[in-house]
């Protein structure tokens, strides 16, 4: 497990202080006196803004040098690795069982089996309140192998009863895995499908929820993960077939299973903040304003502790109430949530991965230009782009060039937007699947901006309208400007008011929220 170069400084500061004091606690003052040299080497580069190696050598010769820093470094990293396999499993279950299941081999090793039975007993019961059926194959792996070389023992009968008493049958624990790969797969063709939809794509979407439909859905209640993977894998497949009401009432039926078993938020935050990300996305295209808001309000959040995934928890509920905010013209609160996460996001960007900073980033320039906060806006957008290269979501980039247009419209410098203009056409030109709403729209921008008959410029938009309107029915267009309503922003020059003034007008006349994305009026 040699280190990079980089990782241990890396490793280093993504430590919060609760972990450092852990590690310094439990791992620092019994060293002999010749490993001392790694806790002084925790401390220096703890203390670097960024990784310099150099000084470190300098700071420390001639104790440490070439020769055995790599070694310092491989012995630093271990030790921290391993107080952090133990600080974070104090409260894990699952951490529990499968040390019990360590010290059961000991025993077992040792011939203390009376011991090793009453620790298995107390394991196996810990286990299947968990849900944790890896485990309890493990667990029955070493039953099997304590029957085989023990003594006659009194209490077999009992723990007999205990082996076989299962949580679900066979058949509904492989049905439960298959459930589970079907949901693996489908989270891959989610990200897949934001670049749109081919045959292929859709027939193998199609096969999937049949599939699900097949599972045995009278054995739903044994199991709270049966019905986490059957609920989540038909949601969202259903999602991907833009069956947003029924995706989006299965997402609800599953969020209250959540909230009556909500220990396992604690010990399974991944897969709780995806049914969260997909309500977000689900309600937010079904128009369920009100009841994505009360989802990520609701008081079952705050059992999301780990700091992690209080990050990606705290980001998709951004993402969730800016696009609300927006939609419903609710300005004053889109102010408040943006001064909010530019204060909090520099503490999150670090544990977000790249797709998510991507889309933070994203949404926060779209908050920005809608408050005509056009310099933020342009910053944010291009961070977006740039910052985060190894995000995956194409269409992002790609409704991240139009508003890099539009905020360039707006700034109204002609050797700027030109600059933009060659930047943009020449990123469309080049995608592979070309979308003939995006292209419209680029066009429509250039010669927008050098018009100058305003009536020439209000029908060039009108057209634009028209012609988008051809196409509102693919799925990718419907998604594009879920993200953001262009063809508001078109109406808005049409009227000649600022597109934060069309929004609240229309909400103020009682059109529909829905309605606010028509093409034209």
């Amino acid at each position: 497990m040699k280190p990079a170069s980089g990782f241990i400084w890396q490793l280093i500061h993504s430590l919060d202080s609760n972990e450092k004091l852990f590690f310094k606690r439990n791992f620092a003052p019994c060293v002999s006196p010749g490993q001392r040299l790694y806790i002084r080497l925790f401390d220096a580069i703890a203390a670097q803004k960024e990784y310099n190696e150099a000084a470190i050598l300098k700071k420390f010769h001639p104790g440490l040098n070439k020769k055995n820093i790599a070694y310092q470094k491989h012995y630093l990293q271990r030790q921290i690795c391993e107080a952090l396999v133990q600080y974070d499993g104090r409260k894990n279950p699952g951490h529990d069982i499968y040390a019990s299941i360590q010290l059961i081999r000991i025993y077992r090793k040792k011939g203390l089996y009376e011991e090793a039975f009453s620790t298995w007993k107390k394991a196996v019961e810990k286990a299947r309140a968990a849900e944790a059926f890896a485990l309890l194959n493990l667990l029955k792996t070493e039953f099997e192998k304590m029957i085989i070389f023990s003594n006659t023992y009194s209490g077999y009968d009992e723990l007999l009863l205990l082996f076989k008493k299962n949580a679900i049958t066979y058949t509904e624990y492989a049905e439960l895995i298959t459930l589970r790969d079907v949901y693996t797969e489908t989270l891959l063709l989610k990200r897949r499908t934001h670049l749109g939809q081919d045959e292929l794509l859709r027939d193998r979407i199609s096969s999937l929820l049949e599939r699900v439909n097949r599972a045995d859905t009278v054995n739903h209640g044994h199991s709270f993960w049966y019905r986490h993977y059957y609920y989540m894998s038909k949601a969202t497949l259903l999602y991907l077939k833009n069956d947003m009401p029924e995706a989006l009432a299965i997402l609800g039926e599953l969020f209250n299973d959540w909230k009556k078993n909500a220990g396992f938020v604690a010990t399974h935050g991944e897969f709780y903040i995806e049914l969260l990300y997909m309500i977000n996305y689900a309600g937010i295209l079904n128009g369920s304003y009100t009841y994505v808001t009360t989802v990520f309000n609701d008081e079952l959040n705050n059992e999301i502790r780990d700091r992690g995934q209080r990050a990606y928890f705290e980001a998709i509920k951004y993402l969730a109430l800016n696009k609300i905010y927006n939609k419903t013209a609710a300005y004053t609160e889109v102010q408040q949530l943006l001064a909010f996460m530019k204060s909090k996001y520099k503490l999150w960007e670090p544990v977000l991965n790249e797709e998510l900073n991507s889309t933070v980033t994203l949404s926060l320039g779209i908050g920005c230009f809608v408050l005509e906060q056009f310099d933020d806006a342009l910053y944010f957008i291009k961070r977006a782009t740039t910052y985060f290269r190894d995000a995956t979501r194409e269409e992002h980039a790609a409704v991240a060039q139009l508003l890099l247009l539009l905020i360039r419209y707006n700034l109204s410098n002609p050797r700027l937007f030109d600059a933009q203009y060659r930047a943009t056409y020449q990123y469309f030109y080049k995608k592979k699947k070309k979308e003939p709403f995006e292209q419209v729209l680029v066009q429509c921008l250039h010669r927008a901006y050098y018009s100058k008959d305003s009536g020439k410029l209000r029908e060039e938009f009108r057209n634009t309208l028209e012609t988008l309107a051809q196409t509102q029915d693919h799925v990718l267009q419907q998604r594009t400007f879920a993200i953001f309503n262009f063809p508001g922003w078109l109406n808005s020059k049409i009227q000649r008011i600022p597109y934060r003034q069309y929004v609240e007008k229309k909400v103020k006349s009682g059109i529909t929220l829905a309605e606010i994305t028509l093409y034209y009026e």
